[in-house]
């Protein structure tokens, strides 16, 4: 009789594992590709070349503050990101604002979700709207 429930609650953790991957899985591919920078915390748009987020399959990120580059881990579990490397190259007042603002979103992150090719990083009383590049 043990060993029948011992089975049945071992079958029945693996069947709800099994659940919770997929839907990990399936949020994790939606959130791989180019995301460039629509929206949210203060962006002057004095710089030719738009602020970028790219999200690589194995959940390493990279991306174009607007001066400077970075490369980090996505979290896609918690929707937190890791980002231990950032270039630091002398910026206009403006772009360092901007860069600053969207590290710090990014850094401290609760949630991150992509709805019609649009993904939003909400850090609570911040947040980020970047549109996907290379949606088709």
């Amino acid at each position: 009789m043990k060993k029948s429930r011992f089975c049945l609650l071992i079958l029945l953790a693996i069947s709800l594992t099994g659940c919770f991957s997929n839907q990990q899985l399936k949020k994790s591919t939606q959130l791989v590709g180019e995301w460039t920078l629509k929206g949210g915390v203060y962006i002057p748009g004095v710089t030719k070349h738009k602020p970028k987020l790219n999200i690589n399959a194995d959940m390493k990120v990279s991306g174009f503050t607007g001066c400077n580059q970075f490369k980090g881990r996505l979290i896609a579990a918690d929707g937190s990101f890791t980002l231990p490397v950032v270039s630091r190259r002398i910026c206009l007042p403006e772009l360092v604002t901007q860069e600053e603002n969207m590290l710090n979103v990014l850094r401290s992150a609760t949630s991150i979700e992509v709805i019609n090719n649009t993904l939003v990083v909400d850090s609570g009383n911040k947040f980020l709207v970047f549109e996907k590049t290379n949606a088709r």
